[in-house]
C-alpha cells in the first residue's frame, strides 16, 4: 500500500503515536510555564483597599474531629483576623470532653468574637453558647420533621463533551436524586453532617467551609472576600503548608508546592473545575438554591460538586491569592501516601483522564521523550531525558519558591532529596489506586466509592432535622418533655456532655438570662 517509501502501516501508526506523545510532552511544558506565570501573577498579592464598613458578614464553619498538637495554635488564628464582622461555629462530630474544653477555652479568651459550638452525636445535636457572665441550660422544644423536597429546582442543561472528559463525574446528582426520600437525603459524608447544623444556624451571607488543620493568616479573610466581587461565587484557596520540622513535612510541601501546585493553578487558569474544599469562600445564597450542604450529603468529593452547582449558576470561580497553610500536629511520609492514595481514587471517580496521569510524571515523560525522540530523530535517548528531568526539577523549585513566597524552610539539597523521593512514590499511589478495592479510608470509616464519588455500602449517618420556626414550636407535649428533661441537665455544666433522649436541641448560655433558643 505504501511501497512507494517503504513505510509500512505499522510505522505509520508508530509514528503517530510518537507525534501524539510529542504533543503531550509539549501540553505538559505548556502546564508548566503557565502554572509558573499564573502564579507569580496571583500568588501573595496584596488586596486592594476597600471601606471595612461595606463588608459582609463571613459565617466560618470550623469541622473538628479529634486533637491534634497545633490544634489549639490553628484555631486561635481564626480568633485575630482582621475582619469586622464574622463568627466562627465549630462543629464536633461526638461527644469529646477534650476537644470541647479546649474550644471553651479558646472562646473565653477571646469573648469579643462572635462563635458557637455544635456537638452532632446519632440523632442528637447540642449546642453550647458561651459568653462570660453566668451559666444557664435551656431545653428547646422538639424538632419538626423536614417535609421540604431535597431539590426543587430541575436542570436540563446539556453538558460539553470536553467538559465531561476533562472534569465530570455524574452530573444528575443532584436533581432529583434518588437517595432524596420524603424531603430528606441520607448523609453519608462526615464532614457534611457535622457542619450542617452549622450552616443552618449561619447568620451572614457568606459562608468559609475551613479544615481543622489549617491555620489562616490575618488579612486572608479580608483578600478572599475582596476577591468576591459581583461574578464570583466561590473563591478557594490552593493546598499548601505551613513551615514545620521534619523530612515528612518537607515531602508534603515539596508535592503541594510543586506538581500539585502547577497543575492546579494551571487547570484553574483554563477554566475547569479543580476546586479543593479544605478553604473555600462561598455565597450562601448558591448553596441554598439546590437545598443546602445535605444536598451534597451523598459524595465524598462533596467540594467538587458544590463548585459545579456554583458555576452551573453562572458564578466564576476564583483562586485567592494565598494558599491555605495546612499546619497538622500529626505528619508522616505513610500518612501522606495514604492521602495521595485516597484523592486519586477520587479523581479517577471523576474524570478518565485521571488513569492518564502516571504518563504526566518527570521520569515516566522522560523516559516517553527519550525513546520518542531517539526514534523519530535518532537523538541520545539518555541525553534527552537527562535534560528533561534536569528542566523539569529547575521549574519546580521555582515554582515551589513562588508558592512560598520567601525562603524555603530547608536546603536545595533536601529539596533535592523531598523531591526524588515525591517523583518516584508517584508510581507507587498510582499502582495503589489502580489496583486496590474501589474503598477509601476516612476520617475513621471505610466508604466504598461509587459512581461520582457516591458513598456506597455504608451504613447511613441519620439527618438531624432543621430547625422549624419559633411559632411552629408550641405544642403542649413538646413543653412538657422540655421541662422533664430541663431538671436532668441543669447540674450539667457547659463543658459537660449532655445527654437527651429525643432529637432536641441543647443551648446553654453563660450570658444574661435569656429564653430558649430555638436554633
Amino acid at each position: 500500500m505504501f511501497g512507494i517509501n517503504n513505510i509500512s502501516t505499522f510505522d505509520i501508526i508508530l509514528h503517530i503515536c510518537c507525534y501524539l506523545l510529542i504533543a503531550g510532552w509539549g501540553l505538559l511544558a505548556t502546564f508548566h510555564i503557565l502554572g509558573l506565570f499564573y502564579g507569580l501573577y496571583k500568588f501573595h498579592r496584596k488586596p486592594s483597599h476597600s471601606n471595612l464598613k461595606e463588608l459582609p458578614g463571613v459565617s466560618i464553619i470550623k469541622p473538628l474531629t479529634g486533637i491534634d498538637a497545633n490544634l489549639y495554635e490553628n484555631l486561635k488564628t481564626f480568633f485575630n483576623l482582621k475582619y469586622p464582622r464574622y463568627e466562627v461555629l465549630f462543629c464536633v462530630q461526638e461527644h469529646d470532653n477534650e476537644l470541647i474544653d479546649l474550644l471553651e477555652r479558646l472562646r473565653e479568651q477571646y469573648p469579643h468574637v462572635e462563635s458557637q459550638l455544635f456537638v452532632v452525636k446519632g440523632n442528637f445535636l447540642i449546642e453550647t453558647e458561651l459568653d462570660v457572665a453566668e451559666q444557664e441550660n435551656d431545653i428547646a422544644e422538639e424538632q419538626g420533621n423536614d417535609l421540604t423536597p431535597l431539590v426543587t429546582r430541575i436542570k436540563n442543561e446539556r453538558i460539553s463533551l470536553w467538559k465531561r472528559i476533562l472534569c465530570c463525574g455524574s452530573h444528575k446528582l443532584l436533581s432529583g436524586d434518588k437517595s432524596s426520600k420524603n424531603g430528606t437525603m441520607d448523609i453519608k459524608n462526615p464532614k457534611i453532617f457535622n457542619m450542617l447544623p452549622a450552616y443552618e444556624k449561619a447568620q451572614y451571607p457568606y459562608i468559609l467551609i475551613s479544615d481543622s488543620g489549617l491555620m489562616m493568616h490575618e488579612n486572608t479573610l479580608y483578600d478572599m472576600v475582596i476577591s468576591m466581587t459581583d461574578n464570583v461565587g466561590l473563591v478557594h484557596q490552593m493546598p499548601f503548608t505551613c513551615d514545620r520540622k521534619g523530612f515528612a513535612a518537607s515531602v508534603e510541601k515539596v508535592y503541594f508546592g510543586t506538581q500539585h501546585a502547577r497543575m492546579y493553578m494551571t487547570i484553574n487558569l483554563i477554566g475547569i473545575n479543580c476546586v479543593t474544599g479544605m478553604s473555600c469562600l462561598i455565597r450562601k445564597e448558591c448553596i441554598d438554591r439546590v437545598g443546602g450542604l445535605r444536598a451534597f450529603g451523598h459524595y465524598i468529593a462533596e467540594d467538587y460538586y458544590i463548585a459545579y452547582e456554583v458555576a452551573k449558576q453562572g458564578w466564576k470561580l476564583r483562586v485567592a491569592s494565598t494558599p491555605a497553610q495546612q499546619n497538622s500536629g500529626e505528619y508522616s511520609v505513610s500518612s501522606w501516601t495514604e492521602r495521595m492514595i485516597r484523592w486519586c481514587k477520587l479523581r479517577m471517580r471523576l474524570s478518565p483522564l485521571a488513569y492518564l496521569e502516571p504518563l504526566q510524571e518527570c521520569f515516566s515523560s522522560a523516559v516517553l521523550a527519550g525513546i520518542v525522540t531517539n526514534y523519530l530523530f535518532e537523538w541520545n535517548a539518555l541525553v534527552v531525558a537527562a535534560c528533561h528531568i534536569l528542566i523539569w526539577f529547575i521549574l519546580d523549585y521555582l515554582m515551589l519558591r513562588i508558592t512560598q513566597g520567601g525562603p524555603l524552610p530547608f536546603s536545595k539539597f533536601e529539596f533535592a532529596i523531598a523531591w526524588l523521593v515525591r517523583e518516584f512514590s508517584s508510581f507507587y499511589i498510582y499502582f495503589k489506586a489502580f489496583t486496590g478495592p474501589s474503598t477509601v479510608n476516612w476520617r475513621g470509616k471505610e466508604y466504598r466509592l461509587g459512581t461520582g464519588t457516591r458513598a456506597e455500602e455504608l451504613s447511613t449517618i441519620p439527618l438531624p432535622p432543621p430547625a422549624p420556626s419559633l411559632a411552629e414550636s408550641t405544642s403542649s407535649s413538646v413543653s412538657s418533655s422540655v421541662s422533664s428533661s430541663s431538671s436532668t441537665s441543669s447540674s450539667s455544666s457547659s463543658n459537660s456532655s449532655l445527654s437527651v433522649a429525643g432529637p432536641y436541641l441543647l443551648s446553654s448560655s453563660l450570658s444574661t438570662k435569656q429564653p430558649s433558643q430555638i436554633v
